[in-house]
């Protein structure tokens, strides 16, 4: 569920001929880099690992290994049954508005395996609306690289001026504000109609808004690049929480499913601060995996480029932080996101509607499905489309317990998911779940 890209800077721009500058967008990929080259692992074909999902076929052995602690996961790993029919049609789909032309592009594509994403996290979901979800996710992989990379146009007009166009196509698939020409039109003119045609009023304005807070997100992410800035941690959170693309993402979990989920559900504090705590374990999972591909690039990037907007990297940019330090660091903090999650969803699940229900088992499956699926992606073992195997990650097995608890000190932003959290919408309602037990706050493991 990442967004994350950088865009090789060994050639200049002004180095491209016309025609590479014409396809250059099928070879960017989502990462933010540090200045932190002397922290990279470069390592030998026979560097062992535990546990190695990702890296491989490639006749070089890897230039960067990321080595990743244990890690929490108390859910399996399930998949759609269809995951394979979801991969044939979804690439029929780009094929079909040409997002899989130019020289490598069809690869590059094939290479984010949205389907296995999407199969992952939904793998209860009808089959025809999951379809939606995949092809929505092929089409904003191109979307990222074309329209979020660092290196598209500079001003935020261009950007801000798609995504309305984009949205407003959502919610009126006549609404004839993309032009003929933009390689965006065909896809998401049919995804629209498609919305339209198998989704509720209700699911059709929730994925809207979610996209509304997406595009938000994307635009501070852009500005806080150009910048240069390296946010404190808290800031960095509550904004990854929004360009890290999660609503949108669960906001076709809600799609993926006949029936609509209650406002009064829906909108409780217990069960907003489950969704929110699901997107965010998938975005630190994102920083995690996405890592290694970061310290690819940074070795290819002129001095002073800029601070990664990246957990790993926040915590690595603080004196005397190793990088398995700053690994462990971000582990801590999502094992404790993810204990919370579970301990609310426990306590939600008995009175929950069907529906409910459904998405709270999606949200479950996300956390795992996520994961499993950003170790095997091509995005992340190919840095930019040219080197496969160039990283590799190396996995730990999977922790049965946290090995952290409790509310995280000095992070605000989070800190009331850790609060007592009424069940349903209504302020009056009583009744609610308890706050996080202080007693344990802060429990480590070792």
């Amino acid at each position: 569920m990442t967004r994350r890209r950088r865009r090789d800077a060994s050639r200049a721009a002004h180095d491209r001929t016309p025609a590479e500058e014409s396809t250059v967008a099928e070879h960017t990929d989502f990462t933010e880099h540090a200045d932190f080259t002397e922290h990279a692992e470069h390592a030998s074909p026979c560097d062992p690992d535990s546990r190695d999902v990702s890296g491989a076929g490639s006749d070089v052995g890897p230039d960067i290994v990321i080595h990743l602690p244990a890690m929490y996961f108390p859910m399996p790993w399930r998949r759609h049954s269809q995951v394979e029919l979801l991969e044939e049609q979804g690439l029929a789909f780009m094929e079909r508005h040409g997002l899989c032309r130019g020289p490598g592009r069809r690869e590059r594509v094939t290479g984010t395996r949205s389907a296995l994403f999407f199969a992952g996290n939904c793998p209860d979901a009808d089959t025809e609306r999951l379809q939606m979800a995949v092809d929505w996710t092929y089409t904003m992989f191109v979307f990222d690289d074309f329209a979020c990379d660092e290196e598209s146009p500079e001003d935020a007009f261009s950007f801000l001026d798609l995504a309305v166009r984009v949205i407003r196509t959502l919610e009126s698939p006549t609404a004839g504000l993309l032009a003929p020409e933009n390689p965006f039109t065909g896809p998401v003119v049919e995804l629209a109609e498609r919305l339209h045609r198998l989704a509720s009023p209700t699911q059709r304005r929730r994925l809207v808004d979610a996209h509304l807070s997406w595009y938000l997100g994307v635009a501070w992410e852009r500005a806080a690049r150009q910048q240069r800035l390296l946010p404190g941690l808290n800031d960095y959170l509550c904004t990854r929480l929004l360009y890290v693309a999660g609503f949108p993402t669960l906001a076709w979990f809600q799609v993926s499913e006949a029936d609509d989920i209650p406002d009064q559900e829906i909108n409780a504090p217990a069960v907003h601060a489950l969704t929110e705590m699901a997107a965010m374990v998938a975005a630190l999972d994102d920083d995690l995996f996405s890592y290694g591909k970061e310290l690819w690039y940074a070795d290819r990037q002129p001095a002073g480029a800029g601070p990664a907007l990246n957990l790993v990297g926040l915590h690595q940019a603080r004196p005397g932080c190793t990088r398995q330090d700053a690994l462990g660091e971000a582990v801590a903090l999502r094992d404790r996101v993810l204990a919370r999650f579970v301990e609310v969803r426990d306590l939600v699940r008995p009175t929950a509607s069907e529906p409910l229900r459904r998405y709270l088992s999606n949200l479950t499956c996300l956390v795992r499905g996520n994961y499993e699926w950003g170790v095997r992606a091509g995005r992340y073992t190919d840095p930019d489309g040219h080197h496969p195997g160039a990283v590799r990650v190396a996995t730990s097995p999977v922790a049965d317990t946290p090995g952290a608890t409790g509310a995280p000190p000095d992070i605000p932003g989070i800190g009331w998911w850790w609060q007592a959290l009424p069940v349903t919408a209504s302020a009056s309602a009583p009744g609610g779940l308890p706050a996080d037990d202080p007693s344990v706050r802060d429990r480590s493991r070792g």
